[in-house]
């Protein structure tokens, strides 16, 4: 559905991950392996899944991770998402790529609200998405640090997407081949950042594409004492997205790290890795 759905572009930023997209198809193969064995016998006439995830009550083992760009998929985009969660009682995420502002979803949702931190170059950019969330009232900060630079996306290569979407030849055919998505996109409010547009222009006013933006903006160098750091500065709970190894594992506790989101960002990034299911 999504493939008729959205321009090429767009639907292979989602679909696609890095590379031969060994570890993505892992991923997939990694639950389909895995066989559920049920205890019988156990009175299921009233059923509550509800459970404590990093200090947050929330009504199902699931909720709605942070995802970037939001609103390139469908005009509400972030809004949309957390209204489900809402609905559903779950926890919602919100990128430091996202489409909707942290003032906007902090005033919008009584759920319980994640925001997922870039730690970019421009420590005052880093620092205010940080300050910005507690003042919107936030209750997790996860520190993503499973992408420190730009994965080779082939296919996003190949069909040249950007953020925002870049008006070539080819593209504007795809746009043209899907004219619900275009109508949707260009007469609805401007794309944008809202997180990144008061320090940065690329990804809201000057295309760019999602690899070039994490190579040149994310700060490499970010270490163990950044992440420390960062936690102080939140003071609440506070998650490491990405962690792989038991090593890294241990030390994120050391640190004060209340949670670990075990990840490889999707194999978009770094193919080659081992699933982390």
């Amino acid at each position: 559905m999504a493939r008729r759905r959205l321009p090429g572009p767009i639907f292979h930023y989602i679909d696609g991950a890095a590379d031969d997209e060994v570890t993505y198809r892992r991923n997939t193969e990694a639950y389909e392996r895995c066989d559920l064995v049920p205890n019988v016998l156990a009175g299921v006439e009233s059923i509550d899944m509800s459970i404590t995830v990093m200090g947050q009550k929330i009504d199902m083992p699931l909720f709605c991770a942070p995802t970037a760009l939001q609103r390139l998929f469908h005009h509400d985009g972030e809004r949309a998402v957390a209204k489900a969660a809402q609905k559903f009682g779950t926890m919602f995420g919100i990128s430091s790529l996202g489409t909707i502002s942290i003032e906007e979803i902090g005033s919008t949702i009584s759920t319980p609200k994640l925001f997922q931190l870039y730690f970019h170059k421009d420590r005052g950019l880093t620092n205010s998405m940080i300050e910005r969330c507690i003042a919107a009232n936030f209750d997790v900060l996860a520190l993503t640090v499973d992408t420190i630079t730009g994965g080779n996306r082939e296919r996003d290569l190949r069909t040249g997407f950007t953020s925002p979407p870049r008006l070539t030849l080819k593209s504007l055919l795809s746009f043209a081949m899907h004219p619900r998505w275009a109508a949707d996109y260009f007469m609805h409010e401007k794309f944008e950042l809202p997180q990144l547009k008061d320090y940065v222009k690329e990804g809201s006013n000057i295309s760019v594409s999602v690899g070039d933006y994490f190579s040149t903006m994310l700060d490499q160098s970010m270490n163990w004492q950044d992440a420390t750091d960062v936690r102080k500065k939140w003071g609440k709970q506070f998650c490491l997205k990405g962690i792989m190894s038991t090593a890294d594992a241990k030390r994120a506790v050391d640190i004060g790290a209340t949670a670990i989101m075990v990840s490889n960002h999707g194999g978009r990034q770094l193919d080659g890795s081992r699933s982390p299911f």
